[in-house]
């Protein structure tokens, strides 16, 4: 029987030094061989499978949006709404007896602006996650490519397989 070095011809070195064995050659085992170098990272990229539950939930959360754009939408019609009010309570300044509403307008203006405040302090995690997801997506690029160009070499290996003579 017939074994070549693999390492060597894996690694691209010279001729394969060409090694006589009486034992069989087992072509799966020589395979299990070249891919156990990646062992670890197939176990590595094996857990990712768990982690796509809490993306999940993330994804059910990210459905919280949509009705936050909406109520943007309200809070900006209404602010367009209430800047002429400012110029009127410039000139309510001037009357004591409509000091009281001027008084209440600035109330409510300040309880609108502090009540926007938080709501978008709430929204900062959210917007660290998207910023993280991002550089994330970014990270995970090669996987793509790689399953793609794996995939492919797949195929060229099983057609290779199909054509030889069993």
């Amino acid at each position: 029987m017939i074994l070549f070095d693999l390492e060597t011809v894996l690694s691209g070195g010279g001729d394969a030094e060409i090694i006589e064995d009486s034992a069989a050659f087992l072509p799966v085992a020589a395979v299990s061989s070249v891919f156990e170098q990646v062992r670890p990272i197939q176990d590595q990229l094996s857990r990712i499978e768990f982690i796509l539950e809490p993306i999940d939930q993330l994804c059910e959360l990210a459905k919280a949006f949509e009705p936050l754009r909406e109520f943007e939408v309200q809070i900006e019609g209404l602010a367009k709404v209430l800047e002429p009010m400012q110029h009127l309570q410039s000139h309510l300044r001037q009357f004591a007896p409509l000091e009281g509403l001027d008084n209440e307008l600035t109330r409510l203006s300040g309880a609108f602006g502090e009540s926007l405040s938080q709501l978008a302090a709430t929204l900062e995690p959210a917007a660290k996650i998207g910023d993280r997801l991002r550089q994330l997506a970014a990270q995970f690029k090669p996987a793509e490519t790689l399953r793609d160009e794996f995939s492919s070499l797949a195929a060229r290996f099983q057609q290779s397989a199909k054509s030889l003579p069993q």
